[in-house]
C-alpha cells in the first residue's frame, strides 16, 4: 500500500522550498538536500553511473528500520524549523558548524528529553553522511558540555517512571476480564500469553499501524498451518518471525509451549487461529476478523 504524506500540523509547518519537498517523515533525511547536498550528488555523477549511485542509495537506506528513519526526520524538521526562525542560509545549514548543532540543542532545553536530544542529533549525522558532508558535532567540545548540561535541564514531565512487570496474575486478570469468544478479545489474549511465556517482544507480534505492514519485517498468517509437536507430553509448536532488532533479517523463531495454567500460550494462539479463521494469508498472523464481515489488523495503539 502507497503512503501518502499528511498535511502538515502548524507546529510542523516549514518555510517552502525546493530543497524539502513534501514526504513522509522517514524520507526526510534521503529527500531533503541543501545546495552542498547538489554538489555532492553532482561530484558522485562525475565518478559513478546513474545505477550504481541509485544501488549505493537503496543500500543506504537498508541500513535503517523506518521507525529510526521517521525519529530521524523529526529531528530533521526540528532542526528546518530552528534554522527559518532564525534565517539561516541554505549554505550553512550543511555542514552544520558546531556552534549551529550546540544552539539548535541549547533551544529546546529544559523541554526535551536528553535521549531526544541525542536521536535529532544522530538524525542530523545520518543526513550528513547521505549528502556527503563532513559532521562537526562529533568531537566539538562546546557540543559535549552542551548536552551534558541539557541533561541536567531534563523536564520532569520527560522522565517516565518504571513501569511494574507483568506478572502471572496480571495476566490472569487480563484473560479474566475478557471475551474469548470474541474475534479482538482473543487476539488480544493470544499475544499477552505469548509474549509473556516465549519472551517476545511485543513488536515483534504488532505492527505499529495499519498502514506499516511490511511482510518482511512482520509475521504473516502465510506461515499457516502451524503444525504442533509432543515430546516428553509436552505439547509445543513453532514460527518464525522474519525480523528482529538483534538479529534483523536473520529473524528468530519463537517457541511455544503448552501449559497446565489458564494463560497457556499454545491454547491462546490456536485459540485465536480457530475463532479468526476467515482471514487471508497475507494479512498479520494477530489479525481479528471485524462486525461487518472484514478483518483488521492488531497494532500496537489497540492492544494496548
Amino acid at each position: 500500500r502507497t503512503r501518502i504524506p499528511r498535511k502538515p500540523r502548524k507546529d510542523a509547518s516549514i518555510t517552502p522550498s525546493a530543497h524539502r519537498p513534501h514526504v513522509l517523515a522517514s524520507e526526510r533525511v534521503f529527500l531533503w538536500t541543501t545546495p552542498h547536498g547538489f554538489n555532492s550528488q553532482h561530484e558522485l555523477e562525475q565518478l559513478f553511473p546513474e545505477s550504481d549511485i541509485l544501488k549505493m542509495f537503496f543500500v543506504l537506506t537498508q541500513s535503517l528500520d523506518e521507525n529510526t528513519r521517521s525519529n530521524y526526520g523529526a529531528g530533521l524538521l526540528r532542526f528546518t524549523q530552528y534554522c527559518d526562525k532564525l534565517r539561516i542560509p541554505e549554505n550553512q545549514r550543511m555542514p552544520a558548524s558546531a556552534s549551529l548543532l550546540s544552539a539548535f540543542i541549547a533551544s529546546s532545553a529544559g523541554s526535551i528529553s536528553d535521549s531526544t536530544a541525542s536521536n535529532w542529533l544522530s538524525g542530523l549525522h545520518f543526513w550528513h553522511i547521505v549528502n556527503g558532508a563532513q559532521w562537526h558535532g562529533t568531537n566539538s567540545p562546546l557540543l559535549h558540555h552542551m548536552k551534558r548540561g541539557l541533561t541536567r535541564l531534563v523536564p520532569p514531565t520527560s522522565k517516565r517512571a518504571q513501569r511494574p512487570p507483568v506478572t502471572l496474575d496480571a495476566l490472569m486478570q487480563l484473560g479474566q476480564g475478557l471475551n474469548l469468544s470474541n474475534s479482538f478479545d482473543v487476539a488480544v489474549f493470544a499475544i499477552s500469553c505469548v509474549a509473556f511465556w516465549s519472551c517476545c517482544r511485543l513488536g515483534e507480534l504488532l505492527i505499529p499501524s495499519p498502514n506499516v505492514f511490511d511482510v518482511s519485517k512482520h509475521v504473516s498468517r502465510s506461515i499457516l498451518p502451524i503444525t504442533t509437536h509432543e515430546s516428553h507430553n509436552v505439547r509445543r509448536l513453532s514460527f518464525h518471525i522474519p525480523w528482529t532488532k538483534t538479529t534483523g533479517t536473520d529473524g528468530a523463531d519463537i517457541s511455544v509451549t503448552a501449559r497446565d495454567h489458564p494463560t497457556c500460550p499454545l491454547v491462546a494462539i490456536l485459540l485465536h487461529l480457530d475463532v479468526n479463521a476467515n482471514i487471508p494469508s497475507h494479512a498479520p498472523l494477530f489479525s481479528f476478523e471485524t462486525a461487518n464481515g472484514s478483518w483488521s489488523p492488531m497494532t500496537k495503539s489497540w492492544f494496548m
